[in-house]
């Protein structure tokens, strides 16, 4: 990070109407202060370019027209690769920090040479001073589950709210476009969102594709879907499946699991009937809690689930 002279420019002082944050001319460079999202002002440049994100909002950046140095949304099946929603829209020389909920190598992160640095919720917390050290850091208050509001608050700190409103926009009406299409063809038939592993599932209920069936399609959940944890799903037995019992499953797959030689599963109405939308589980921590994977999968449930009406 360059450093700036301590002699503020006074005449430079400048108003910006952005989340409160106020920019000034330090020397040579212009930098604005705002909030650290640790309670606490930092000042930070007015323009940074080498970003490094390790927050897991790098398709947020994206729609906003902003290009990390450094991004930490790595595939979450194969962490040497970028998530395969970002990796064409990258540049060559983007570094990849692995994938967002792993631990950081700082002595990577130093590396970039970052003059910003974006940190997450619930992972890598600890390491907000020693990234302090190295650039200036805002961590971003909503955890990977909350997209939506991540989209917003990276909009008010780059001062893109023009492109957030446009992108969301956008969204909610493909999403509307498919609620027309899909409740005249199931109906008042139920949903539920499993995902598999090889000793229990995971019920969702409020986020990732949950929220796309739920919320954003407008598709009925099953009674007896179980009160979620903060993240918006609950760990539980198989067993638990047959007090849910929907018309209709999302089934977020893992390759490891042996779900078809259990006897709960063919007793499931929705397997009786066919109405099982497959996806994997590394797909479901790839598109579905990420504002572009989120836009492809729209697609891509609604097509599986009208294919099996049609």
């Amino acid at each position: 990070m360059k450093r700036v002279a301590v002699t503020i420019l006074l005449s430079g002082l400048l108003a910006v109407t952005a989340c409160g944050q106020t920019r000034q001319a330090v020397g040579e460079d212009e930098v604005r202060t705002v909030d650290s999202g640790r309670g606490r002002s930092i000042e930070i440049p007015a323009e940074p370019r080498r970003i490094v994100d390790l927050s897991g909002s790098t398709e947020e950046l994206l729609v906003l027209g902003v290009n990390p140095a450094a991004s930490a949304n790595a595939d979450y099946g194969d962490p040497k690769q970028f998530s395969p929603t970002i990796k064409e829209r990258l540049s060559a020389d983007t570094v990849n920090l692995g994938w967002y909920g792993m631990p950081i190598d700082l002595e990577v992160v130093a590396s970039v040479k970052p003059d910003l640095i974006l940190l997450g919720k619930l992972f890598n917390e600890e390491l907000y001073e020693q990234l302090s050290k190295i650039a200036p850091t805002v961590q971003v208050p909503h955890p990977y589950y909350e997209w939506r509001e991540r989209l917003v608050f990276l909009a008010g700190l780059f001062g893109e709210e023009d492109k957030e409103r446009k992108w969301l926009a956008e969204y909610d009406q493909k999403a509307e476009e498919w609620k027309s299409k899909l409740q005249p063809a199931v109906r008042d038939e139920t949903f539920a969102v499993i995902e598999t592993y090889p000793g229990n599932i995971v019920i969702y209920s409020l986020s990732g594709v949950a929220e796309i069936v739920y919320r954003d399609m407008g598709l009925k959940p099953a009674e007896g879907i179980p009160e979620p944890e903060p993240w918006g799903g609950l760990e539980t037995s198989l067993e638990a499946l047959t007090s849910v019992d929907p018309d209709h499953l999302i089934f977020l797959e893992n390759s490891e699991n042996k779900m078809e030689d259990s006897p709960v599963w063919s007793s499931i109405s929705a397997v009786k009937k066919g109405n099982v939308y497959k996806i994997t589980n590394v797909d479901n921590y790839n598109y579905a809690f990420t504002a572009l994977g989120r836009m492809e999968l729209l697609d891509r449930i609604g097509t599986l689930i009208m294919d099996k009406q049609s």
